[in-house]
């Protein structure tokens, strides 16, 4: 039997990869959630996951503040502005790290507004990083609560 690593899967794929939530709710992209960091790979995802984000009825933009609240701020109401420019119904919020990683936020984020996508640039560290600080890919990866979509 063969398995694939979910993660080298987005870090290899070269495309963005949509896993379903574990049990097989039907996808319905109504609310959707952008976990956003200014970096290539969530720009890259927030193009790849447009066609989903123009049907949606609500898109939050959920950004950590790891470089200060103001950038943050300013950097989540920058991807709402294009956002809204394509004709996607969009909102910022702030994400609260509430003493858990920034992966265990962007779910916990995710679960308070019922999101039933998670769209997240998919981020790769090196092994031992990883394992040392945890990372918000693979809590994402781990959380099968949600459908996912992952670019890297």
């Amino acid at each position: 039997r063969r398995t694939v690593d979910p993660g080298a899967l987005v870090l290899s794929a070269g495309r963005p990869v949509l896993f379903a939530a574990d049990d097989l709710a039907s996808f319905k992209g109504e609310r959707i959630m952008v976990a956003w960091k200014d970096c290539r790979e969530a720009r890259r995802a927030v193009v790849d996951a447009m066609p989903f984000l123009r049907n949606a009825k609500e898109v939050t933009v959920f950004n950590a503040a790891e470089e200060g609240t103001l950038v943050a701020r300013d950097g989540a109401a920058d991807v709402v502005r294009f956002l809204m420019r394509h004709g996607v119904k969009a909102r910022s919020q702030l994400l609260e790290s509430e003493g858990s990683s920034v992966g265990g936020s962007i779910i916990a984020g995710a679960d308070r507004i019922g999101a039933d996508l998670i769209v997240a640039g998919g981020y790769g560290h090196s092994r031992f990083r990883e394992w040392a600080f945890g990372g918000a890919t693979r809590s994402l990866l781990g959380s099968g609560s949600f459908h996912r979509l992952l670019s890297n």
